[in-house]
């Protein structure tokens, strides 16, 4: 597997409530950037729509096994390959903020189909739990 970095924007970022258990073991975490639309939704969670336009703020980390990460990340995002999911894994390129350098990684974004009027934009691209 050629991406070694997920990019995490919501409950998987540092201090966050689904830190510790699925990303605790990271190798290396560093803010980064992405283009995207992220949403507040009344679930506790943010929203992000792959967009050309936007930005969305969150880490980009590499794990030891970035395959064993995957399979705990799928589960708890509702990923299944080439079935209808709850997220969905793309491959995005992802800019770390210390030094600039544009890395391709795993990002969990929302189908385009399930973006609902509750949902509220964040525009400044940064989530952080209420």
């Amino acid at each position: 597997m050629d991406i070694q970095h997920v990019f995490v924007y919501g409950t998987l970022k540092r201090g966050q409530r689904n830190h510790d258990r699925f990303c605790g073991d990271a190798l290396t975490i560093e803010p980064a950037v992405t283009t995207g639309c992220l949403y507040d939704t009344p679930y506790g969670f943010p929203a992000m729509f792959d967009a050309p336009d936007g930005q969305v703020l969150g880490e980009a980390m590499t794990f030891k096994d970035i395959a064993k990460t995957l399979k705990c990340l799928d589960l708890l995002e509702g990923y299944r390959h080439g079935c209808e999911s709850h997220y969905i894994r793309i491959e995005k390129s992802v800019t770390i903020l210390t030094n600039g350098k544009v890395v391709s990684a795993w990002v969990f974004v929302y189908p385009k189909h399930r973006q609902f009027p509750d949902f509220i934009p964040i525009p400044s691209g940064s989530w952080r739990m209420k």
